[in-house]
């Protein structure tokens, strides 16, 4: 700030130096980049920075901070897709973002205690959850789908003697990211179907059980799921069943932001609103999928 101040006075005093036709015109001309440095000022002192917490599929980079002003997204898939939406935000909200990386089940506290301004973790808006945090207008919809091995999924078709789906789910060991709402789902059902519910911290640990065969199935947001499948080996896994989006399995997706700070939460929904209008977000969609998320 002391140089920034300095330089002001430098240009200032050096401006009597230069050939000018008269006293008026320096003194005006004085005035204006005066005037201009310290608009330059006044916008750095005022501009905001938001502490975003983005949920990852890989427990490796959870907590680390990510300088927002060098290159690109951190990563590819949906945790990409999140941190390009977050970054340009910020631009239209003249803010600067500092990124940190958590896993899913430590964001809305975060939020919820201001640690964090805006949550990347893909949420849900529920009750519940409402009670805890705010939430941006929507940003995309969501479904749940089931995954697993080929050779497994056929496996318990015949065991069932029909297609494996949501709900004709029975008698297996079903991985799910902690503290979600597909797990909050299986939970309920669990008893009555015969069905074990495992949960893990993080979306790449949910799918090294699929692969390590300790879960038959997953069940995670079908977004999410593309984009780990889209990492692994072609024929590693399948799909299952349909896509599902009620009984609390999908709806629309939100950016969790403090309940006390609604400066926050107008700014955000007013760059959500922008950047759709503008086709900022399907370019930002098609970076990272193929296919809408409309």
């Amino acid at each position: 700030m002391a140089s920034f101040l300095s330089r002001v006075q430098q240009v200032a005093l050096l401006i009597p130096l230069m050939a000018f036709p008269g006293r008026a015109e320096v003194r005006t001309l004085r005035l204006v980049l005066i005037s201009g440095f310290l608009v330059l000022l006044s916008v750095a002192v005022d501009a905001r920075e938001f502490n975003v917490a983005l949920g990852v599929q890989d427990a490796r980079p959870l907590s680390l901070p990510a300088d927002p002003t060098r290159g690109a997204a951190q990563s590819g898939g949906l945790t990409g897709f999140n941190e390009a939406l977050a970054r340009e935000i910020c631009r239209r909200a003249a803010a600067r973002c500092k990124f940190s990386y958590l896993s899913f089940g430590e964001i809305l506290s975060g939020v919820e205690s201001a640690k964090f301004d805006l949550g990347f973790g893909n949420f849900l808006r529920t009750p519940e959850r409402e009670k805890q945090v705010s939430f941006s207008s929507s940003i995309w919809r969501s479904s749940s789908r089931l995954l697993a091995k080929p050779d497994v999924a056929l496996r318990k078709a015949i065991d069932l003697r029909t297609e494996v789906t949501i709900e004709t789910l029975r008698n297996a060991r079903v991985a799910v990211v902690d503290g979600t709402l597909q797990q909050v789902f299986l939970v309920a059902i669990a008893s009555e179907r015969g069905l074990q519910v495992m949960p893990y911290k993080t979306m790449a640990e949910v799918i090294t059980a699929l692969r390590e065969d300790r879960a038959d199935f997953l069940l995670m947001p079908t977004l999410s799921t593309f984009a780990l499948v889209n990492r692994e080996s072609a024929g590693s896994f399948e799909f299952v069943g349909p896509a599902v989006a009620d009984r609390g399995l999908g709806g629309s997706v939100h950016i969790a932001i403090p309940r006390q700070k609604e400066d926050v939460l107008l700014a955000v929904n007013q760059a959500i609103a922008g950047l759709r209008a503008d086709g900022t977000f399907q370019r930002i969609v098609r970076q990272f999928f193929p296919f809408s998320l409309d």
